[in-house]
């Protein structure tokens, strides 16, 4: 008995604050948002693409408590970020026959677009909660889509930047009572050009016995209107070897050629292709435009079988192309990025004395040839003569036997 006497003493006490804490429940700002806030691209290959931009009515209470009845405003961009305007797609914010659109259009002045809506609720000339949005709660919904396309490809070093902006904003509540205290969250849009790369792929490769062969792909990325590429190939001729036969330029890059130009030394490669101007260009992220087949190849006959790091590298390049105008790429100008070199690693098996891959007989017979000669082999062994090639040696290759890469 006692509990509950306490807890109605509670009860009664509190019930003077519930109607107080109801009645100070703020009453909520009308705010007008662009969304997605902030919308970035970037480059190539974005040309034709299309992208949304929303206009919300958000907390549709005023401080005085009105809900919205009518609301007129703009939204404005630079016509000179390289989009336009396809189309735009109303959501009236009323069911049919309660509203009354009254601007709905687009125009330009100067460097600028606009988007133009003034829309009405239709009722009597008193306060018609039915038509009041946000009657039922806080109203958050999108009024309006406004749907881009972008016209060109982005040249680096060009950027573009348009600002989507809510301009001349106007909402009335019932009976033309004005709604104050407007928010208004703007927009942006940005579009970044990418900076053209040539490359190689992979970025490294191990060859274990002279036998190994391997393709190195030259690649074209962040290209936009390409329609010639070159670069000069360089790697150490000691470990490696190619032909003319082992250059292939790939299929992202087709004839006809208005120039082609393949030339293969024992340590470099030079590469010119040109289309006409007037054939399709290329725009890509990232494609293989010539493979170059490499044989691994040793300089270390006779000698104990080690490791050696070398590289194959871009020593210069250049790519031209349309973008919209004629724009030369290279890399002494920076202007082309050339990517890292591909490392080449050479991994023999110490005991593999012929590198053919594997320890065999072979291996033991040209040791034999050697046996109690002045030989590099005969450091094969830290046991015993290391200037001669005696039993230990054979004994070192022999453990080794069938062993391969």
């Amino acid at each position: 008995m006692r509990h509950k006497t306490i807890v109605l003493a509670l009860a009664f006490l509190l019930l003077p604050i519930i109607p107080i804490a109801v009645a100070n429940q703020p009453n909520w700002n009308v705010e007008l948002r662009i969304r997605p806030g902030e919308t970035v691209f970037h480059g190539p290959c974005v040309v034709s693409t299309n992208f949304p931009i929303d206009v919300y009515l958000w907390n549709d209470k005023s401080m005085t408590g009105t809900g919205v009845y009518a609301f007129d405003f703009k939204v404005s961009w630079q016509n000179t970020a390289g989009i336009s305007l396809v189309n735009f797609v109303n959501h009236i914010p009323w069911p049919a026959g309660k509203y009354f659109l009254v601007i709905n259009e687009t125009y330009t002045v100067g460097t600028l677009d606009y988007y133009h809506i003034a829309i009405t609720a239709v009722g009597n000339s008193t306060l018609d909660p039915s038509l009041e949005l946000g009657a039922t709660g806080v109203f958050n919904a999108s009024v309006v889509t406004l749907n881009f396309h972008i016209d060109s490809e982005p040249c680096w070093p060009l950027n573009s930047h348009a600002d989507f902006t809510i301009l001349d904003y106007v909402a009335s509540g019932g009976c033309g009572i004005p709604v104050t205290n407007w928010e208004i969250d703007n927009g942006t849009y940005d579009l970044y050009s990418s900076q053209p790369d040539i490359h190689l792929v992979p970025d490294n490769f191990t060859a274990k016995h002279i036998c190994n062969t391997f393709t190195v792909e030259v690649h074209l990325s962040n290209i936009t209107g390409a329609y010639a590429f070159g670069f000069y190939l360089a790697w150490n001729p000691d470990f490696l070897e190619t032909n003319i036969q082992k250059v292939t330029i790939c299929p992202a890059f087709a004839p006809p050629y208005e120039w082609l130009s393949l030339d293969v030394q024992d340590d470099h490669l030079c590469v010119e292709v040109w289309k006409p101007c007037e054939k399709p260009t290329l725009h890509t992220k990232d494609v293989c435009v010539v493979q170059v087949e490499f044989h691994a190849i040793s300089p270390q006959a006779g000698q104990i079988p080690s490791d050696f790091d070398t590289a194959i590298h871009i020593e210069y390049a250049f790519v031209v192309s349309k973008c919209p105008d004629y724009r030369y790429y290279d890399t002494f100008g920076d202007l082309l990025y050339p990517g890292g070199d591909l490392e080449y690693f050479w991994r023999p098996l110490r005991a593999d004395l012929n590198m053919d891959g594997i320890v065999d007989i072979e291996d033991l017979a040209a040791l034999a040839v050697q046996y109690g000669n002045a030989h590099p082999w005969g450091a094969l062994s830290t046991t015993g003569n290391t200037a001669i090639v005696d039993v230990y040696d054979f004994v070192y290759v022999a453990k080794r036997y069938g062993l391969d890469p």
